[in-house]
């Protein structure tokens, strides 16, 4: 039983912490993937949206294991660009050039492995979630002629 234990509160440990990678590169991907300059009048929602895809591609396997979807929020100085599944700008104020990616999972409502009854609490309580945040400054010109 003991051993059973050591085995389960790594494995939990594993999949959090691979679980937190990914939502991470996922943010820094979606983030990334918006300095692309996309031609076009809607220069800045077509990057919004592209950031919002790339995002929800990184952290897919995620969704593929769980039963919850990630959220993701591409969000600017005046608000949310482009979002899936609920995402939430973070409330972090931005500069007029600055585009931040958001990308959280409800870990500790969906875990990725059955709970174990009495552990579950101690290590993953239901209201934990993982998340991480990018920014990009896009430079002076949003429409992509600097």
């Amino acid at each position: 039983m003991v051993f059973f234990l050591v085995f389960y509160a790594i494995l939990t440990y594993a999949l959090v912490f691979t679980a937190q990678h990914s939502v991470t590169l996922a943010a820094q991907d979606g983030a990334r993937k918006v300095l692309q300059w996309q031609p076009g009048a809607t220069s800045l929602a077509m990057r919004a949206n592209a950031g919002r895809d790339i995002a929800l591609d990184r952290a897919g396997w995620i969704t593929s294991m769980s039963s919850a979807a990630v959220a993701v929020a591409v969000c600017g100085a005046a608000g949310t660009l482009s979002s899936s599944a609920g995402g939430a700008c973070s409330g972090q104020p931005l500069s007029a050039d600055q585009i931040e990616v958001t990308v959280s999972y409800p870990y500790g409502a969906n875990p990725l492995i059955p709970n174990f009854p009495f552990l579950a609490q101690a290590l993953m309580p239901p209201s934990s979630v993982l998340t991480a945040r990018a920014t990009v400054h896009l430079g002076n010109a949003l429409d992509g002629s600097n």
